[in-house]
Formats: C-alpha cells, structure tokens, sequence
C-alpha cells in the first residue's frame, strides 16, 4: 500500500500502511534464514570483480612461477650476473607484477569481506560465526598448500591478517584511512630511513666495513642454489617437512607483509562498503584520478628502484626493493585496477574480460592449481626443471598453463556454480551443502 503525505490522508490511512510494512518485514525475517545463501548465488555476482580476480591470477601466477622453477637471477636476485636480456625481462617483472597482483588480490580480498558482511545483514544472520569457519577453512587450505604443495603460500597470510579485518570492520572511513596511511607510511618511512643510513654509515671506515661485508654475504646468498638442489633431490614425503621448516623460517618475512595486506585489506573493505566496483560507472572521476597518479607516481618509483638496484650496493639496493612492498606496488596497484575498471566500462564484453571472469570466478582453485602444476614440472618428484629453464621459458609455461585454465574454467562452469575448492569453502562457511550443479542442469 503506498503511504500518502500525511497532510493528503487520514491517521487511518497512515496505520494502515505502517502495520502492513511491518508484516512484510516479518514475513521477510522468517523467510531469510530458510535461504542462507539465496543472495550470493552466482547470478549475483559482480562480473568486474571476478575479472579482476583473474587478472590478479595472471600476474601472480607469474611471480610464483620464477621462484618454483628458481629461475636465475629473478627477484630479488638482482646481484647474479645474468645475460643482460634475460636481467631485461627480471626488470620489467620487477617494475610491473611484483608486490603489485599480490596487493592487487589483498584488495579484492576486501571487497569480498564487505560482500560477506551485507550479504549477512541482507539475511538476518549472524556475521561473526560465519567470517571465522571462512577464515579457518582459508588457514586450512593454506597449510596444506604448503604441506603438500609449496612454501610460497598466502593464504595463511590472508586468514591471519583477515582475523584483524574482523575487529576493524566497524572503523569509520576516516579511522580506516588512517589506518591505511600508517600502514603503509610508516613502514615505508623505516626503510627509507634505513636505506638512508645504509648510504650515509658508509662515509665512516667502520661502517663502510660492516656494509661492504653485507653486500657480500647478501651477494653469496642470492648466488646459493642448494635450496634449489635439495628440492631436485628430495622426495614428496621428504619435502613436506623441508617446506614446513622453510614456512617457518621464513616468518619473520612473511610478517612484513601484514601491515601492507591489512591496509589493502581495509581499502578494499571501505570500497566494497561504498559499492565502488557495483556502480563503478557512478565514481569515473575518481577512477580517471586514480588511474592518473597511481601509473605515473607508481611507475616513477619503480623506476627509482630499479636503477637502485643498478647502481647502489646491494644492502641498499635490497631495501629499495623492499620499499616496492610498502609503497611503490600498492600505488602501482590502485593504478592497475583503476585502469582496469576503465577499460572494462567501456567496452565489458570483449572476450578477454570474459576469460579473466572465468578464472576468477574460480580463484581459489585455480591459484592451487597453478601451484599444483608448475611443482610437478619443477621439484624432483616431478620432471625436475628447476633451475633448468631460462625466465623467458617460463613465461611460455606460464602463458600455456593460463590458458589452460581459462578454457577448463570456462567449461567447468557451463554446468557448475562453483569451482571445486570454491563449493567446499562455500559450505564451510554457510554450514551447510550448497547446490554444485547450476540450477539449469538440475532441472533437466
């Protein structure tokens, strides 16, 4: 019943609108919990979304794979003397993918947390219980990626990092651009402090000594391929445990990066609440901003690291690198999925966006199956070509294995609403079986 203004009808009138509008919310709040999942059905997915998800996927799919196949002078390798083509396509990874589809896919990460939430007071349910199975089903599919697979995982990282997300999720936009500020500035402002001193500590002898010893032993590490030789050697039951003592020597590492996937974290968050990529059209300006400083101040940065690591020692040159973490790659970052987002409004329905949908739509599966494959053709128990083929080599293994994915993701999902990984999460986190097969093929 429509309500009048209430100087154009009865109080009658009025009483009568407001009782049925409040039975319709009841009958709806009876209805909700019977539908659990109704409302994040693949039919109400964000198209944009799941392109950027398979973009993301590209490229770090393409960072995994130069460190599987211990590709030779890769990142952050920049000391080992390589064919000047070859340290050519190393930079361009480094100024281009790095640090840049990983945040890429920290910030989608968000976006899906803020889906996650409104889809909980869409229904009428509790949001907590539901966050925490997702995130423990994450950790779950974390160690056992790397138990099983390799050690160069991130989903544990997410699931950590994401049970911070949940006690920040009620952070105003001012708090949560704070936070992202002192996320990413103050970290970024250490290692420019710290690259500062390492230039300045040299003018003294006794600093200069320290340094010079540094840069050694930073060069005969990036030189030592017995990491590599004992994983041609080693078994599959024998590398479970290489790896996990590996994961667990490399925390301290993997720690750094929190404050960085926590900051994407949270803008992704702040932009899945404004609906940015629902109605991208609405927030062009923005976009075209975006797209603007975050190319040209992101590439002028990378540019400064690379000819960093040309010319500055190499303790130096490696906190440069690390600065790429910090600073360079999330504004890199922005940058890409801006123009993205641009080039996708203007013309959605080219094939390639098409493509990228279909991987991304199985995301979780396919980053595991990216793993999955390039390990058997890297590790020992597999064909062994690690340290064997060149960067260039490995894109080709990289842009084949895409592919592949593309064409089994696209078939895949002519019949199934989910990817394999992505159904078994999906009724971890609903605690209950969700429907596979698309309702189409059901009723056939």
């Amino acid at each position: 019943m429509h309500l009048r203004h209430p100087h154009s009808g009865t109080a009658r009138t009025i009483k009568v609108a407001v009782a049925g509008q409040l039975a319709r919310q009841a009958c709806m709040r009876q209805a909700l919990p019977v539908m659990s999942y109704a409302n994040t059905t693949p039919s109400s997915r964000v198209q944009l979304l799941d392109t950027m998800r398979g973009f993301a996927l590209a490229g770090i799919v393409i960072i995994n794979a130069m460190s599987i196949f211990a590709v030779k002078g890769s990142t952050p390798a920049f000391t080992v003397k390589i064919p000047p083509i070859d340290r050519l396509l190393q930079d361009l990874v480094l100024v281009c993918v790095e640090s840049k589809f990983f945040t890429l896919f920290s910030l989608l990460f968000g976006i899906g947390f803020a889906i996650q939430i409104a889809s909980a007071e869409r229904q009428g349910t509790t949001f907590l219980p539901r966050i925490s199975r997702r995130l423990l089903a994450l950790l779950l599919f974390g160690v056992l990626h790397i138990a099983l697979l390799w050690d160069g995982d991130i989903l544990v990282i997410y699931a950590v990092t994401g049970a911070l997300l949940i006690a920040m999720r009620t952070l105003s936009q001012a708090a949560a651009r704070r936070w992202i500020v002192g996320l990413l500035g103050v970290p970024s402002f250490l290692v420019l402090a710290g690259l500062a001193y390492t230039l300045l500590a040299r003018l003294s002898p006794s600093g200069s000594a320290t340094l010079v010893a540094s840069d050694a032993s930073i060069a005969t590490e990036f030189g030592d391929i017995s990491s590599t030789q004992q994983i041609l050697d080693s078994s599959f039951v024998a590398s479970i445990s290489e790896r996990i003592h590996s994961y667990v020597a490399l925390s301290p590492l993997l720690i750094s990066r929190i404050p960085t996937v926590l900051a994407m974290f949270l803008l992704g968050l702040q932009l899945g609440k404004t609906g940015v990529f629902r109605v991208p059209e609405e927030h062009r300006q923005m976009l075209l901003r975006c797209r603007r400083l975050g190319l040209s101040i992101g590439f002028s940065l990378m540019t400064a690291i690379v000819l960093a690591t040309k010319f500055l020692p190499a303790t130096s040159a490696l906190l440069s690198i690390i600065e790429d973490q910090y600073l360079a790659g999330p504004i890199l970052c922005i940058g890409f999925a801006s123009a993205l987002t641009l080039a996708y409004l203007k013309r959605p329905h080219r094939r390639i966006f098409g493509h990228f949908a279909a991987v991304g739509q199985l995301a979780l599966t396919n980053y595991l199956g990216q793993s999955l494959v390039l390990v058997i053709l890297a590790y020992g128990w597999g064909f062994g070509l690690a340290s064997h083929v060149s960067g260039f080599a490995v894109l080709g293994v990289v842009a084949v294995l895409y592919c592949g994915q593309v064409a089994l993701s696209t078939l895949w999902l002519r019949r199934f609403a989910y990817g394999p990984l992505e159904w078994a999460w999906r009724c971890i986190t609903y605690w209950q079986r969700v429907p596979l097969v698309r309702m189409a093929q059901r009723q056939e």
